[in-house]
């Protein structure tokens, strides 16, 4: 399987230590230049428990967010992940 250059978390040697260095540096090569940064930081932690598509629909069109964007990205998020749980030592299947 193949990952985005974007994906740092749950891969060998690409850790979120290692996004975030990464990120420290890009964002000082683009204000050392001039440019402006924008941030949208997201947590997913039962977002699509608390949120109904109708209004998660009217805020992406009233931010002016592409939504063919928006719903391929949280499709790369959601599609083709494998999760497990520890419980006291012991994996989940």
């Amino acid at each position: 399987m193949a990952f985005s250059d974007k994906q740092y978390g749950f891969i060998k040697g690409r850790s979120t230590m290692l996004l975030l260095l990464t990120i420290l540096d890009d964002w000082t090569s683009q204000l050392d230049v001039g440019k402006q940064i924008d941030v949208i930081y997201t947590d997913f932690e039962k977002a699509f428990d608390l949120i109904k598509f109708p209004t998660m629909h009217q805020l992406v069109n009233c931010l002016h967010i592409d939504s063919m964007t928006l719903i391929q990205c949280l499709q790369d998020f959601l599609c083709s992940r494998k999760q497990r749980v520890r419980i006291n030592g012991f994996f989940s299947q």
